[in-house]
């Protein structure tokens, strides 16, 4: 109880399987996602903050100080308790408000949770009891374990998946007390199968869908069967030149805006990074620039053999709005047919950029457990 106001430091839901595992993260080591307040946010996929328990410190969305200052919550709900308008409303819900973060900068689950943004210096402090901005970053449980909640999940999940033999969701709340007297709280609220990504769970890749695709990668981020994608807009092999990349972004950000006006999904390819701040490793794409894509792929080449990004640079994007990435790698198992993709006439064409649209949509597949990914044209 803060004021006139109700509501847990933490609320969150936690899953045993992860659809988009980045760095050195596996799918069955789960994914969490939390949230300051009741638990409105996390259900009704409103900005939250994603780690894996196994994890914490791998964070891409926090990426950089910017990344920090774009991807952190910045509202949360809380009960009002007190001060009710002199016409109160006893529908449902109707005391459960959504506040900004900024006003609760003095209550304690802020005050514990938060970070501290320096514009002098463009740097966050690891701290709320310093002069400065409040960013919500959770920094001193995810960094600084002043809560075991990582590795509380971490049980958790695993104890649940093997005693119901198959993936599971969690929900949980944390109340943190200023009361050096008093230890914290952890609620387990509900565990279940993650019954609605049981049938998503359950992709599937034949041989003979690898022998009939246009592309097949190996390393693909996310899950599900998609085919609702008929346009591609990709970079013109021949014509990649590292020192062009800006411009690239650029004829791909006039594409982009055209495809969304007539709400296209759309798959994207091209070489290196998308996303890359170094234009020399990738095309330096704002996310502006690829709003409208349904699929990504990334391609490693000898023109860019750049690290794959996976996605980092866009990736609270790419997560809450469920676009597949892909990387192909060349020389591996990995392939995209060039030479079938090339027999399309163009639909646009610019310097570097090709967009062609297929007759009908192609099948995208991708099989989260094992990463795999074919597209398939017939």
């Amino acid at each position: 109880e803060y004021g006139d106001w109700f509501y847990p430091s933490i609320s969150g839901v936690a899953q045993s399987h992860n659809f988009y595992p980045v760095s050195r993260m596996k799918p069955e080591e789960g994914i969490a996602h939390i949230a300051l307040g009741m638990g409105k946010t996390v259900v009704e996929g409103e900005k939250t903050l994603r780690f894996c328990p196994k994890y914490p410190n791998i964070m891409p969305q926090f990426s950089t100080v910017d990344d920090i200052l774009a991807n952190a919550p910045r509202y949360f709900y809380a009960l009002r308790i007190k001060g009710y308008s002199e016409h109160p409303d006893f529908t449902k819900d109707s005391n459960l408000e959504k506040r900004e973060t900024n006003e609760a900068e003095t209550e304690f689950p802020m005050l514990a949770l938060a970070s501290t943004y320096i514009p002098e210096e463009h740097r966050i402090r690891d701290t709320a009891y310093m002069p400065g901005p409040k960013i919500l970053t959770f920094a001193p449980i995810l960094k600084y374990n002043i809560f075991p909640l990582p590795g509380l999940l971490n049980d958790l999940l695993e104890l649940g998946r093997k005693g119901m033999g198959c993936p599971v969701e969690i929900e949980f709340s944390v109340n943190l007390t200023p009361d050096k007297a008093r230890k914290n709280d952890f609620f387990f609220l509900q565990m279940r199968p993650m019954v609605a990504d049981e049938e998503r769970l359950k992709v599937q890749i034949c041989d003979e869908e690898i022998d009939n695709a246009f592309c097949c990668s190996m390393q693909a981020l996310g899950n599900g069967k998609s085919e609702d994608i008929a346009d591609i807009v990709y970079v013109k092999p021949d014509d990649f030149r590292a020192e062009s990349t800006m411009q690239m972004a650029k004829e791909i950000g006039q594409i982009n805006a055209s495809l969304l006006k007539e709400k296209r999904p759309y798959l994207l390819a091209g070489p290196g990074r998308w996303g890359s701040s170094d234009r020399w490793l990738g095309i330096p794409v704002q996310w502006q620039h690829i709003s409208g894509v349904g699929a990504i792929i990334e391609l490693r080449n000898d023109k860019l053999r750049a690290d794959p990004s996976q996605g980092s640079h866009f990736f609270q994007n790419i997560t809450s709005l469920g676009i597949h990435y892909i990387t192909i790698t060349e020389g591996s198992e990995d392939f995209f047919d060039w030479e079938w993709l090339s027999s399309f006439p163009a639909v646009q064409e610019t310097t570097f950029i090709r967009h062609v649209q297929l007759d009908k949509p192609f099948t995208l597949k991708i099989d989260g457990r094992n990463a795999r990914c074919v597209m398939i044209w017939n």
